[in-house]
């Protein structure tokens, strides 16, 4: 299915009245360099002392109004229902989801879900999903089978989704999950970063990477684009380090085949498995950053020690994503006036 283009998302494409009536109210407070004033002009200017005072009246104005209106974006009162958008071929589908209740579309059938007020989540073709809770700064759902994607505006940890016994929390972000009737899916990030959560195990997944998990535990976050090689070579020695094995041949190829954009995979593997910090990884991962690791750092890192683990995570130059500066997110598709409730 070809997601439609959106306006929030791309500034160039046109949106609907209330997206374009909104974004000229914000854009009004914008500075925009024209060229410089004539004499006469700036004579003019300096008769209309009024006009200054009258801009910043308007534009103090204009701030109240976005700051009241967030955090009622964000509010939402205990089980409320999600609205439920379908398409001409799906109109057996219901309105509204409650706490409790199943959407489930047929092969020829997809919905969207108003994630409260707080973003979108497309529900495509042969997909089963259940609401288990909602309110302020906690929505969940469970992914039964099939596949989605979700757009959210919202601080880390408002949305999750459960996958049998994992969930996927999002920090700010857009990605989209399939999952089998047997546990098994996939994750992947196209914006922000999401954290994959199993059985106590936490693994980071930024944009542009593909998470694949079963109902036991997470894989290793991939690049997208992670070539075949690197690909297969990581699966299988994660796999080897998870049932207690440590070939030293597959760590090796692990190493060899990693190359710049690998290195939040190398990062993920030697964070989740310390012990790795006495081979090749940790060798093939110091050489991606800008500055050698200080002395003893190797050894902090043998040990589990947080501090020596955080000298580098700090240093990936995709922070998650600065929810509160895309306003544009915020108005996916915003009522006018705030309801009650």
């Amino acid at each position: 299915m070809v997601e439609t283009p959106d306006p929030l998302w791309d500034p160039d494409l046109p949106g609907d009245r209330e997206l374009e009536r909104l974004t000229t109210l914000l854009g009004s407070y914008r500075h925009v360099p024209g060229p410089l004033p004539t004499a006469p002009a700036l004579r003019r200017r300096r008769s209309r002392r009024v006009l200054p005072g009258a801009a910043a009246a308007a534009l103090v104005a204009g701030m109240a109004i976005v700051a009241a209106w967030l955090p009622w974006r964000l509010q939402w009162s205990e089980h409320r229902q999600w609205a439920v958008e379908v398409e001409a071929d799906a109109r057996t589908l219901p309105a509204t989801l409650a706490v409790g209740q199943t959407l489930a579309t047929a092969a020829t059938q997809s919905a969207t879900l108003q994630v409260a007020r707080i973003g979108r989540m497309q529900v495509l073709p042969g997909t089963r999903v259940r609401l288990t809770d909602t309110r302020t700064g906690h929505h969940r759902i469970e992914l039964l089978e099939g596949r989605i994607r979700a757009r959210i505006w919202a601080p880390p940890g408002h949305f999750g989704i459960a996958t049998g016994s994992s969930e996927t929390v999002d920090l700010g972000c857009a990605f989209e999950m399939s999952r089998s009737p047997q546990g098994d899916g996939t994750l992947r990030v196209t914006s922000g970063w999401v954290m994959h959560r199993v059985e106590g195990q936490e693994t980071l997944v930024p944009a542009g990477s593909t998470l694949d998990f079963s109902a036991e535990r997470s894989g290793i976050p991939l690049a997208s684009d992670a070539a075949a090689g690197f690909r297969t070579a990581v699966i299988r020695f994660d796999q080897a380090m998870a049932a207690g094995q440590r070939p030293p041949d597959a760590e090796a190829r692990v190493a060899s085949e990693a190359t710049a954009a690998d290195r939040f995979s190398l990062l993920t593997l030697l964070t989740r498995y310390p012990a790795l910090a006495s081979g090749p990884l940790y060798t093939r991962l110091a050489t991606m950053f800008d500055s050698a690791p200080p002395p003893g750092h190797r050894a902090a890192w043998l040990h589990g020690d947080v501090q020596a683990m955080n000298l580098w995570w700090e240093q990936i130059p995709r922070p998650p994503k600065a929810w509160w500066l895309n306003w544009r997110d915020a108005l996916d598709r915003a009522p006018a006036v705030p309801a009650a409730g």
